[in-house]
């Protein structure tokens, strides 16, 4: 009983979804496009007006793939930034539409600058921590032995989009061969989620310097 349940409920949620999907995108302009029917005295036909969702799906679909074609060039990306710079002055809805636009830009907008999924060791050691490398900078203050410290997203579970950043050297640090979009489905489902990982050519477990030289003295 409780595993044909489990193996249901996959299935039930991607139903619900794609119901959900199919009914918000058939039933926008569904008004608009029955009274354009009635207009030429079209919705007299039959057979014509069981079709008007499956019409109107596919009208939403053009709309929409239109409107990510006028986004591509330069008089769009304007007139879309104008769009933004409105809807941000907006009392009530700039914050709500400045959070989702922050958080589609992190995880599929242009400015994304996640480079590779790492593992370190935080907030204590033997404590493992799935990370997103963000970008490389040089070891100007000289705060470890490496020439190099990572910029380390660290998502939480189970809302990728929050989290903390922490500046790591690069030699302390596992990369694996995660992908992003794996790494934000192993942290959403909470590590249920997830194949296994392929164990690095060499062994990686970084070196202390702290350590070395507690050991000399």
């Amino acid at each position: 009983m409780i595993t044909g349940i489990l193996i249901l409920i996959p299935l039930f949620v991607t139903y619900i979804l794609i119901a959900f999907l199919f009914n918000l995108l058939s039933n926008a302009g569904t008004p608009i496009l029955v009274g354009f029917l009635a207009f030429f005295e079209l919705d007299e036909l039959s057979w014509l007006m069981p079709l008007v969702p499956f019409i109107n799906l596919l009208i939403v679909l053009l709309l929409i793939f239109c409107i990510g074609l006028f986004g591509t060039n330069i008089v769009g990306r304007r007139i879309i930034a104008a769009l933004n710079q409105l809807v941000m002055r907006l009392p009530l809805v700039s914050p709500i539409y400045g959070a989702v636009k922050q958080m589609v830009e992190t995880l599929h907008g242009p400015h994304r600058s996640f480079q590779q999924v790492v593992l370190l060791e935080y907030p204590r050691q033997g404590v493992w921590m799935m990370g997103l490398v963000a970008t490389r900078r040089p070891d100007t203050f000289n705060v470890s032995s490496s020439d190099t410290l990572l910029s380390v997203f660290v998502p939480t579970t189970p809302n990728p989009t929050s989290g903390f950043l922490v500046l790591v050297p690069e030699d302390e640090v596992i990369k694996t061969d995660y992908n992003v979009e794996e790494a934000f489905k192993f942290v959403v489902s909470s590590g249920i989620v997830g194949r296994e990982f392929t164990p690095p050519e060499q062994p990686a477990r970084p070196q202390r310097v702290v350590g070395a030289a507690s050991e000399k003295t």
